[in-house]
């Protein structure tokens, strides 16, 4: 059924959400809170299908390309999803294309939690949370948020879609990952990492040179570290995959909880290891190699006595590394490993980084 055929059976006001033209059964599928997805795949019929593809395309404003639409109909949970205000709901619509990009989306997961989740703006931190701007509780699938702004909002909602279990994942790969999924999909300039966990984007880069960004996926889509071990298995042990992985989080542990790290060595050995990998995979001197260096020398200012601000001060000295790992958008256009001049200006306690 074609785009016009479409808009005939139902049409969408995103003001009110007011569904109009859809009467008996459809009228039911297009408020059916239910799931319409068994794992990946589609549980509706196609006349089902059209009505719902159509109120995602009214509710945002396009078209949504015949190979998408199984993807893009995630947004459906939004559209029923009482809990949320529809200045909500626009924020939740930005997230089509990374459902799209994404193969190893566990889609019915992602739909329950859409559909119920609840935003929860609040100045009561737990103890727990008293350094964060936000948090996503998994168990009770609501997002809390202490400073409200579209960074902080994007990012608990990515940790919302993937609902991981903190104990499924190493801390600074699940928050790596996710600002770095945030900045590829949402931030006008996407390769100036300056906000949230740069570190940690920097150690989920070198995974993704190494390794390659769809297992690196694979892993946080799935809530485990067994792709990227596999993978690194492959030019070690598996024994010493996973030794050197339980090393970079304990090394990452150690830096959130004391704000730099000690046994300085052992902790190189991770990034000798890496690059050594990278090396026997792609030789040397090539747009993967250099994309490594250039990730290991940001993440190397974890071991300095101020790692945030050697961080900038590494970013005003080498320039912005610029390659897409996730967005198939920006990989049209920084597929290949590139170094922009730093052009930005950072201080932090009243000292200057980088200048214009």
């Amino acid at each position: 059924m074609g785009k016009a055929a479409r808009n005939i059976i139902a049409t969408t006001v995103l003001a009110g959400l007011v569904y109009a033209g859809a009467t008996g059964t459809l009228g039911q599928i297009a408020h059916n809170p239910n799931n319409i997805y068994n794992d990946r795949s589609l549980t509706i019929t196609d006349e089902e299908k059209d009505l719902l593809i159509s109120n995602v395309e009214n509710s945002i404003g396009y078209d949504v390309s015949s190979e998408k639409e199984d993807d893009y109909l995630l947004l459906n949970a939004i559209l029923v999803n009482n809990n949320l205000s529809d200045e909500e709901k626009i924020t939740f619509f930005r997230f089509g294309d990374m459902f799209y990009d994404n193969p190893y989306l566990d889609r019915e997961k992602t739909y329950n939690n859409l559909r119920k989740v609840k935003i929860d703006y609040t100045s009561m931190r737990g103890f727990n949370d008293r350094n964060v701007m936000g948090n996503y509780d998994y168990k009770e699938n609501v997002i809390r948020i202490y400073d409200n702004s579209d960074s902080i909002i994007g990012h608990e909602i990515i940790h919302c879609i993937y609902n991981i279990k903190p104990s499924f994942l190493d801390k600074y790969f699940s928050e790596g990952m996710t600002e770095l999924l945030y900045n590829e999909y949402f931030e006008e300039n996407p390769f100036l990492e300056v906000n949230s966990y740069p570190l940690e984007i920097s150690a989920v880069k070198m995974l993704c040179d190494v390794c390659g960004s769809d297992i690196v996926l694979e892993a946080f889509s799935k809530s485990n570290m067994r792709p990227i071990i596999n993978e690194l298995a492959n030019y070690s042990s598996k024994k010493e995959a996973k030794d050197k992985l339980y090393l970079l989080d304990e090394l990452m542990t150690e830096y959130e909880e004391k704000g730099t790290v000690t046994h300085y060595v052992e902790y190189e050995e991770i990034l000798d290891y890496l690059e050594n990998i990278i090396s026997d995979k792609y030789g040397t001197g090539g747009f993967e190699h250099n994309s490594f260096k250039y990730n290991r020398k940001l993440f190397s200012c974890v071991f300095s006595d101020n790692p945030l601000e050697d961080y900038l001060i590494t970013i005003g000295n080498e320039g912005i590394g610029e390659k897409a790992y996730f967005s198939e958008k920006l990989k049209n256009d920084y597929y290949y490993f590139d170094i922009e001049p730093c052009n930005y200006t950072f201080s932090m306690n009243n000292k200057v980084y980088a200048k214009n």
